[in-house]
């Protein structure tokens, strides 16, 4: 809802003297205002409610205000000249990550989170209405199921900053597998995983060879088939890890588990080879030559295509990145000043091959996958996380 503004004008001592009451809730700097309404419009602390001259509210009211026919022309100068500020007040809704560079219609998990972009974003930049007629991807289910309610917390390493999509082990298209090398939400109808978490620190790299043994996921249970390292054959894309080979060289268990089918998506090359990896290794390094630790989540959503109708290609995949302020005080090493690294990227060739290119914020992410990501940390400190628009790093 925009403010409402009224503006009531006087001349005291060849002074003009402004009352200014906005019905807005949203804090506001005054560096989001523009130039021409600074000129008009003091600044009352963060919040603008009112200002009035009290000292000059005395004597009869005939006599302290103008005409009424001057006091709406002020009004109109104030609102042509500080239109910007009136509009800036109608909260922005916060759009998925994919109109940071392309969205699809196989980008969004509900026909509702397209028709926001398109109501937000004049001119259908993306072609979500191809038929004209005001409504986007009208393929896509209207809504999308809630996730699952929270279960008990866990005593995984892995998920200390919690459960994203509260995964359990009674949905298939839900499910929590917990695994001494990492912890993920395995999804049965896409043959993926959901996202994949993990704890980065020294302890986990070691000089362990890549063992290259993929494989399907025996622990599955019934009812799930058993994506096979045959179901990529000739398809085109990568066999890509979630919780990489190179964070798990502590030991050969450790580095093979990273093979399991149920940690693996399919990948583009250019994406698996170039940004998706360079990042990985960037990752590394923060352990490797800071002494870092990191909590990690990473995952995927939407759909370009699918490998024998058993695996879904996903459109998009994301990552985020914590890097505690103090390694080894776990949850209590997140703080507002933490570094947090988030991005999400399209799963295409002929992308960049700079991770920098695609980051975004939690909160975009969380649009677009539902999940409640962070879920563990105080409140107060996951707003501020969850908010920040990437710290972008040359």
């Amino acid at each position: 809802m925009g403010a409402i503004l009224i503006f009531l004008g006087r001349l005291l001592n060849g002074k003009l003297v402004w009352a200014v009451v906005m019905s807005s809730p949203e804090d506001r700097e005054p560096s989001h205002l523009p130039l021409s309404c600074l000129h008009f419009i003091p600044y009352l602390g963060p919040r603008y409610y009112a200002y009035i001259d009290f000292q000059a509210w005395r004597g009869s009211m005939s006599r302290r205000f103008w005409k009424l026919g001057y006091a709406l022309g002020v009004i109109a100068l104030l609102m042509s000249s500080c239109a910007e500020l009136i509009e800036s007040t109608v909260p922005t809704p916060v759009l998925p990550p994919c109109v940071n560079d392309d969205c699809n219609c196989g980008d969004f998990r509900h026909q509702g989170l397209a028709q926001r972009v398109l109501e937000t974003i004049p001119d259908d930049p993306y072609q979500l209405d191809r038929d004209g007629n005001g409504l986007a991807c009208e393929d896509l289910p209207s809504t999308s199921e809630p996730i699952d309610p929270e279960i008990s917390t866990s005593d995984s390493i892995h998920l200390t900053l919690g459960n994203p999509s509260h995964a359990n082990t009674q949905d298939l298209n839900n499910y929590l597998i917990e695994r001494q090398a990492y912890a993920l939400a395995y999804n049965r109808d896409r043959g993926t995983p959901n996202w994949v978490s993990w704890q980065l620190d020294a302890s986990w790299l070691g000089d362990t060879a890549r063992q290259d043994n993929f494989r399907p996921d025996g622990g599955l249970p019934k009812g799930a088939y058993q994506v096979t390292p045959n179901d990529y054959r000739n398809s085109g894309y990568d066999r890509g890890h979630m919780t990489p080979s190179g964070d798990r060289t502590r030991s050969v268990q450790d580095n093979a588990s990273t093979f399991l089918m149920t940690n693996i998506i399919p990948q583009t090359p250019d994406n698996n080879r170039g940004a998706w990896r360079v990042l990985e290794e960037y990752a590394r390094d923060l352990v490797y030559q800071d002494d870092r630790e990191l909590f990690i989540i990473a995952g995927v959503y939407g759909e370009r295509d699918s490998l024998n109708q058993r695996v879904v290609v996903p459109s998009r995949l994301w990552k985020v990145i914590v890097v505690l302020d103090q390694p080894g005080a776990g949850i209590d090493g997140v703080s507002r000043n933490s570094q947090v690294i988030v991005i999400d990227m399209p799963n295409r060739d002929g992308i960049s091959g700079r991770w920098q290119d695609y980051q975004t914020s939690i909160d975009q992410i969380e649009v677009a996958t539902g999940y409640d990501l962070l879920s563990a940390v105080p409140e107060d400190i996951q707003t501020v996380l969850e908010a920040k628009s990437a710290n972008r790093l040359p």
